[in-house]
């Protein structure tokens, strides 16, 4: 069994900055299933990039300590034995793909710890099938959800069989019954095949009968925990109301049908976006939410109309439709086009539609509420996920937008940051009059936010009632 070992780590990405990582010593048992935990930018996702060898090859530096594979640094060992041992599945999946379909990545990630190519179809079938994919092994890996590319990612990890396997929020994008499915999965691949497991979330639903051991991230120091904090975060999922049928946005859809890939996933939808509310968008993973979205910005072929105050938006010229529908995307590193945080927020003022409301004070002030003030001379791509999130949906919020829609805007937070961004956006709607539609797998802490749930279910938009 291989020995993994962090001894009095520290890192730092700029060499000016602060440490990301302060003295972090440990050695996860062999064979054990951990849960890591933290807030926001408190360096989950940087340890576990450390551990596997990746930092400080693809950048930062280590200020002290070291991490070791059978005593031997890290560093040292070669890139093709650390994949046998190790296995990561980053905080957006997208980002570790290289190949056209889920059949081809996995065949490709079992090449490259060169595989015994007769063995390579079985293996790719049964990673496949572990994760409930296998309809989906030649599909364009563009075509898929968020949370079907998180399943591809997790299959291509099963495949390589390593012995450790460190998931960096997996199940941010994915429905809850998948997450069910897929962590009982992980808890057999620990019992049964004696994997040592080792989980970054945010949401500790679920966890509590399957963690052996808790480690928590704060002040970038890490200390082991008692599972019991686990506890006073389970609650019941709440539901929420039909939409309302007076006082509507601009925005409806008529008829709308969506194709894609040779697939239907959506029939005759008729909805009008209620107007100042956030509405919640729910479904199952791969049930077309965000084909719906990329629709509703004309970045998506549809059959039907979608009108705004009653006028065929099609006739609406591209450049105008998107003044006046916004879009924040799955991945926030999509959205950005600036190389700090400081550029992107003043982009984004220069092309606001409330340039009254987004001053550079209520714009400092949000800043400081969002924790991201210490930020705004950082690098975009080197903020962690959480932070990215947030600077993401305070961006769209400045541009103002009349109408906004948020695909899993809350992806990756942790709870202190999921009600920082809520309270952004439901204070940005009610100041504005604005219209938010969002789609989230996360439904714990939502009560105080959402107005109203939409589900899209088997090929129907399902709106409480005919609109």
């Amino acid at each position: 069994m291989t020995k993994l070992a962090v001894e009095n780590f520290s890192f730092r990405y700029r060499e000016d900055g602060p440490e990301d990582l302060k003295q972090i010593n440990w050695a996860p048992t062999p064979g054990s299933f951990n849960l890591l935990i933290g807030s926001s930018g408190s360096g989950k996702s940087t340890l576990l990039k450390a551990m596997t060898g990746l930092l400080p090859q693809f950048g930062g530096a280590i200020t002290t300590g070291q991490i070791t594979l059978d005593d031997l640094p890290i560093a040292t060992v070669a890139p093709f034995e650390r994949a046998k041992r190790f296995a990561l599945l980053f905080q957006n999946p997208s980002r570790q793909f290289a190949m056209a379909t889920p059949a081809d990545q996995i065949t490709f990630a079992l090449e490259n710890i060169q595989t015994d190519a007769s063995l390579i179809p079985e293996q790719v079938a049964t990673a496949l099938a572990a994760v409930d994919i296998s309809t989906l092994a030649n599909q364009k890996l563009m075509t898929l959800s968020g949370g079907e590319k998180q399943k591809v990612a997790l299959a291509t990890i099963l495949a390589l069989g390593s012995e450790y396997i460190l998931l960096d929020e997996p199940f941010a994008n994915v429905d809850p019954h998948a997450r069910h499915e897929l962590m009982h999965l992980l808890k057999t691949l620990q019992i049964e095949y004696g994997k040592t497991i080792i989980v970054a979330d945010h949401d500790f639903s679920g966890y509590t009968t399957l963690v052996d051991e808790v480690y928590q991230l704060s002040n970038h120091q890490l200390t082991q925990t008692d599972a019991s904090v686990l506890n006073a975060c389970i609650t019941a999922n709440p539901f929420f109301p039909a939409p309302s049928r007076n006082n509507l946005s601009p925005l409806a859809l008529i008829d709308v049908r969506i194709d894609m890939a040779g697939r239907n996933l959506l029939q005759s939808a008729n909805f009008a976006l209620p107007a100042g509310q956030l509405g919640l968008l729910s479904g199952v993973n791969g049930s077309g939410k965000s084909t719906l979205f990329a629709a509703i910005t004309h970045q998506r072929s549809y059959q039907g109309t979608i009108t705004w105050q009653g006028q065929d938006s099609q006739k609406i010229k591209l450049k105008q439709w998107a003044q006046l529908v916004g879009l924040v995307f799955q991945d926030a590193l999509d959205q950005f086009v600036a190389l700090t945080v400081a550029d992107e927020l003043t982009l984004s003022q220069q092309h606001s539609h409330l340039p009254d409301y987004w001053t550079d004070a209520r714009i400092q002030r949000t800043l400081t509420q969002l924790d991201l003030a210490e930020h705004t001379n950082a690098n975009v791509y080197q903020l962690s996920g959480g932070q990215q999130k947030k600077l993401q949906v305070l961006s769209m919020l400045i541009m103002g937008q009349p109408v906004l829609l948020l695909d899993e805007p809350l992806a990756g937070l942790d709870m202190d940051s999921m009600h920082q961004v809520l309270d952004l956006i439901q204070t940005s709607l009610r100041d504005n009059q604005m219209s938010a539609l969002m789609i989230s797998h996360q439904r714990i802490g939502l009560k105080p936010y959402v107005d109203y749930e939409i589900s899209l279910h088997e090929r129907h938009l399902d709106t409480g009632g005919t609109q």
